[in-house]
C-alpha cells in the first residue's frame, strides 16, 4: 500500500512541479496541525474515501447496474428506532421547528423488482442542528457541539416499512446543519478555508436499508439548491443522491399549520450473492 500512496504522490509532485520550499511548506503545516492536536480530525479529508473502500464495497461503483450510492454511517446513529408502517410520521415535539417535509419513493433491487415490507432506518440532524440522544462526546475527535438536553431521544428518527409494492413515505422536517467543530483559528481550517470549502456538512437525511435477500444500503439523501453539495470537506456529493423538493401551500389539507416541501427519493438495492446464485441441478 505505501509504494501505491508513493507513487501517487510521485505523481503529484511531478505533475504540479512542486518545490522544495513548497514541500517544506507542506511538512510544516503537517508539522502544524500535530502540535495543535488535530492529527486526529484531519482524518476527515479522507475518512469517507477509506470507508468506501471497506464497509461500502459491496456498493462501489453503482454506475454499472444503477445501484444506489453509498454513504458512511457517521457517528449520530442509535440503534433502536421505532418500528413505523408507510406512511409514517416520524417522532417529533407537538412544536417540532422547522419547515414540514414529506419524503415517499419506493424500494426495488437493481434487477428491477419491487422489494415489498424493506425497511427504511431514517435520522437526522433538527432545525436547530442537534442530534437526538446524543452529546458532544458522541463524536470525538471532533469537537461537535450538540446538546440535546430536553429533545426526546427517538426525535426525528425511525424504521419504516415500506408496503406489499415497495413504497414507503414518511413526514418530517427539513433538516439543520451539521459542523465538524473545526476551530476557526487551527491549521487544519486555515487549509480547509484556502481550498474553498466548507467546515459543515450538507443538509441531508441518513438512511440504513435493508430487505430479505438483498444487501443492506448505507446511504443518505441530499437536496438540490444546496450550496455545501458543492464544497464539501469530505469529497464530491454524487449527483444522484440529490434530490429537489417542492413547495406546497395546501397544507391545511394535509393538516399542516404551515407550507411543506415534498421530496422523492428511489432506493435501488442489490440482490445478495446468494439470492442471484444460479439453482443447483
Amino acid at each position: 500500500m505505501f509504494t501505491d500512496l508513493r507513487r501517487a504522490v510521485d505523481d503529484v509532485i511531478l505533475k504540479h512541479q512542486v518545490t522544495p520550499d513548497e514541500l517544506l511548506a507542506a511538512v510544516d503545516w503537517l508539522q502544524r496541525v500535530a502540535d495543535a492536536g488535530e492529527l486526529p480530525s484531519a482524518g476527515i479529508l479522507f475518512h469517507k474515501t477509506v470507508l468506501k473502500g471497506t464497509a461500502g464495497a459491496a456498493y462501489a461503483h453503482p454506475e454499472k447496474d444503477g445501484a444506489s450510492h453509498w454513504e458512511m454511517e457517521g457517528p449520530a446513529h442509535r440503534p433502536g428506532a421505532p418500528v413505523l408502517h408507510t406512511p409514517a410520521v416520524l417522532p417529533m415535539r407537538p412544536d417540532e421547528p422547522g419547515e414540514p417535509l414529506i419524503v415517499r419513493g419506493s424500494v426495488r433491487t437493481t434487477l428491477g423488482d419491487p422489494v415489498p415490507g424493506a425497511a427504511l432506518e431514517v435520522w437526522q440532524i433538527d432545525a436547530n442542528d442537534v442530534y437526538s440522544g446524543m452529546d458532544s462526546g458522541d463524536f470525538a475527535p471532533l469537537d461537535i457541539p450538540n446538546d440535546s438536553t430536553g429533545v426526546p431521544a427517538d426525535n426525528l428518527r425511525g424504521r419504516i416499512i415500506a408496503d406489499a409494492d415497495g413504497r414507503y413515505e414518511f413526514r418530517t422536517v427539513m433538516p439543520g446543519t451539521e459542523t465538524f467543530g473545526l476551530a476557526t483559528d487551527s491549521p487544519l481550517a486555515a487549509l480547509i478555508r484556502a481550498l474553498r470549502l466548507e467546515g459543515r456538512r450538507p443538509l441531508h437525511i441518513h438512511a440504513i436499508v435493508s430487505a430479505d435477500a438483498c444487501l443492506p444500503l448505507t446511504t443518505q439523501i441530499y437536496f438540490d439548491g444546496d450550496p455545501l453539495v458543492g464544497s464539501t470537506v469530505e469529497g464530491a456529493i454524487p449527483a444522484q443522491a440529490v434530490r429537489e423538493t417542492v413547495r406546497h401551500e395546501d397544507h391545511r389539507a394535509r393538516g399542516l399549520d404551515r407550507p411543506y416541501r415534498t421530496l422523492t427519493h428511489d432506493f435501488v438495492l442489490r440482490p445478495a450473492p446468494e439470492a442471484t446464485a444460479a439453482p443447483r441441478r
